[in-house]
């Protein structure tokens, strides 16, 4: 590393450690195009030998790049609830049932890789005065009847119940704060959540370095002004359901707001969970982990060639069997019982040879369906 770019990740470092009590560098991977703050003491081990991996994709190295970070460092954090010695059981029981299982996908070894990864996440307080109108709908059961026939009773009426909802309009005026609306902080947010599933940010607690220490955090990509969109329909949600309530109403739909927000707070919280890898062939698949749930994300890949070889040695065996049954028919002219001992092997190299090429093809159908588009 040049002593220039070393100079300058140093001076990144120490503004990082300044903000938040921990001694993190900003990288960013050419590959995803994503950026992390990663503990100082991983980069020292990469210098001098293969660079570091990003943290996310595992797939380029990472290269010192300053960010863009707020002055203060992030207010809350949920809290792991996943132990790191529990991430075996849970890998264990991810990994079960893949044939032909790579060498590398075994729960040990996922938990010898895996990193405590911290997902940022705005919550948003704040204050909506507003003129709405919306329709509201109301629950009410409507009664008929239908006329059935059967060969013992005939044709009867018999009495059915369907639940059925009257539309309303409504207008009127609100006055509320709402606090702790959440608000994605990072453009991939969406899809991060459907592999790792829901978190329950009611456990939050106060965020220390502690909580950073010897992870890889994410930096936010949406600031406030980026993730107000998605914030002021957060807000719209609350809004619309507490006119629903207002109007003792069972739904609302084609609310419209007239609304001013005032007294906005944002805070950043961090979302706890694993990021881990094995590597089948020359690929590097991720597998991340939900730090409070332990639902496990990832490409259950089983080893194609471990496969395929199962299969040339099938095809090799019934090859083998195939030709000395052959010979062994071809010497039943003299001698008679070798040619029955000939014909059974004729047949069981007959039926390997159909069978051997399963293995290949059934494995390369279950990579196929397993790998994300």
């Amino acid at each position: 590393m040049a002593q220039e770019e070393r100079e300058k990740l140093e001076r990144e470092a120490t503004d990082v450690a300044a903000v938040w009590g921990v001694e993190l560098m900003a990288v960013h991977c050419a590959h995803c195009g994503e950026a992390h703050l990663v503990p100082t003491h991983t980069l020292d081990r990469a210098e001098g030998t293969a660079p570091l991996r990003c943290p996310f994709c595992l797939q380029g190295p990472v290269a010192p790049q300053p960010a863009y970070l707020r002055e203060e460092p992030p207010e809350q954090t949920v809290p792991y609830a996943v132990a790191e010695r529990k991430l075996a059981g849970i890998l264990e029981q991810w990994g079960d049932g893949i044939w032909f299982r790579p060498a590398d996908l075994k729960a040990e070894v996922l938990t010898q890789r895996a990193r405590r990864y911290l997902i940022p996440l705005w919550l948003v307080d704040g204050r909506v005065e507003a003129a709405w109108r919306a329709d509201v709908g109301f629950d009410y059961q409507a009664v008929s009847y239908q006329d059935r026939y059967s060969d013992r009773s005939g044709w009867r009426s018999q009495e059915v119940r369907e639940t059925r909802v009257r539309w309303e309009p409504r207008v009127g005026r609100l006055n509320r704060t709402y606090e702790n609306l959440v608000a994605p902080a990072l453009d991939d947010h969406r899809a991060l959540m459907g592999r790792l599933g829901d978190f329950d940010l009611s456990r939050r607690a106060a965020y220390t370095p502690e909580a950073a220490t010897d992870a890889a955090a994410r930096v936010p990509s949406l600031e406030p002004e980026a993730a107000w969109p998605l914030a002021e329909s957060a807000f719209e949600r609350a809004a619309g359901d507490e006119c629903r309530r207002a109007a003792d109403a069972d739904h609302v739909r084609d609310l419209t707001l007239e609304a001013e927000y005032e007294d906005l707070n944002w805070t950043l919280l961090l979302l706890p969970a694993y990021v881990t890898w094995y590597q089948e062939g020359e690929h590097v698949w991720p597998v991340l982990v939900n730090g409070q749930s332990g639902r496990v994300s990832g490409a259950r890949r089983a080893s194609a060639r471990k496969a395929n070889v199962t299969s040339l040695i099938l095809g090799g065996v019934a090859l083998f069997l195939f030709v000395l049954g052959g010979l062994m028919a071809l010497l039943g002219a003299a001698f008679p019982p070798v040619a029955v001992v000939g014909g059974v092997l004729l047949i069981i190299g007959l039926l390997m040879a159909v069978t051997a090429p399963i293995p290949a093809i059934g494995v390369w159908a279950f990579n196929r369906r397993s790998t994300p588009e």
